[in-house]
């Protein structure tokens, strides 16, 4: 393994990340059933949420947006945000900045039914080096983004990293949490789930720190759907036999561009 030098730079940009995240469903219900997704994080002050509903199988589209829900969160410091439909199924709060530590609580009225959830933002656990490592699989060299980092002892971590090729969409990488390694220096080396890194790419990752209930959503879909397809639904935590999530969590974005070896390190 090989690490190699290369251009990044960690940010935390004002960037609506819910427009761009790849989330694949399988929405294979042939009775509609209420889809939500929300990731509230500390990238933007103004949060998204989506709301939409399933249709039948064998439609064009697997999902409608649906404009006339009551979308409403609040925090433990008893704070009220009520977002306000935007376009296609967004839900928009302006004016707000989560805060680690403190519990959300989301809170989804559509058709006289109540859907809701909960999310406490964990602290952020800090990156202390990144770069790109390689390493050679029969006459093929492979790179991956890799995150090196003290994982705190005596706490439960979970992590999350997001991935765009190029000028691709944010899509699901990997999830992981520290039950092997609580305490250590950890290691992570990211891989899109789709498409192999080439020199000159431009590559752009999220990494996040979520809470359980976030880590089991995301490790249900990397364990139900290995190959980026998905045959299955992974295990939601909102209420009401509703699919999808709601997360609050710290997150940073990191840029690479992934580049020869210079000085034969």
């Amino acid at each position: 393994m090989r690490l190699h030098k290369i251009c990044y730079l960690p940010i935390l940009m004002l960037l609506l990340f819910s427009c761009e995240e790849v989330i694949d469903l399988q929405l294979d219900s042939a009775e509609p059933r209420t889809v939500i997704a929300g990731n509230l994080n500390n990238l933007s002050s103004i949060q998204r949420i989506s709301v939409s509903k399933t249709i039948p199988v064998g439609s064009q589209q697997t999902t409608i947006a649906v404009p006339d829900a009551v979308v409403i969160v609040r925090s433990s410091a008893n704070q009220e945000f009520r977002f306000l439909h935007d376009q296609d199924g967004y839900y928009q709060a302006a004016h707000f900045e989560v805060e680690p530590g403190l519990h959300y609580f989301l809170e989804v009225v559509l058709d006289d039914k109540k859907y809701v959830a909960s999310s406490q933002m964990p602290v952020d656990v800090e990156v202390d080096s990144v770069g790109i490592t390689s390493d050679q699989f029969f006459d093929t060299r492979r790179y991956y983004p890799t995150f090196v980092f003290q994982d705190p002892p005596e706490i439960e971590n979970f992590y999350l990293y997001e991935i765009a090729i190029n000028q691709s969409p944010l899509r699901f990488a990997a999830a992981y949490n520290d039950k092997f390694n609580n305490g250590r220096r950890v290691r992570h080396e990211i891989a899109d789930r789709n498409d192999d890194l080439q020199l000159g790419d431009s590559v752009r990752v999220v990494r996040y720190s979520i809470d359980r209930a976030a880590h089991k959503y995301w490790s249900d879909f990397e364990s139900i759907n290995p190959g980026g397809a998905a045959p299955g639904n992974p295990t939601s935590n909102i209420s009401g036999d509703a699919l999808g999530y709601f997360s609050v969590s710290p997150a940073k974005e990191y840029r690479f561009i992934v580049t020869e070896e210079i000085d034969g390190r």
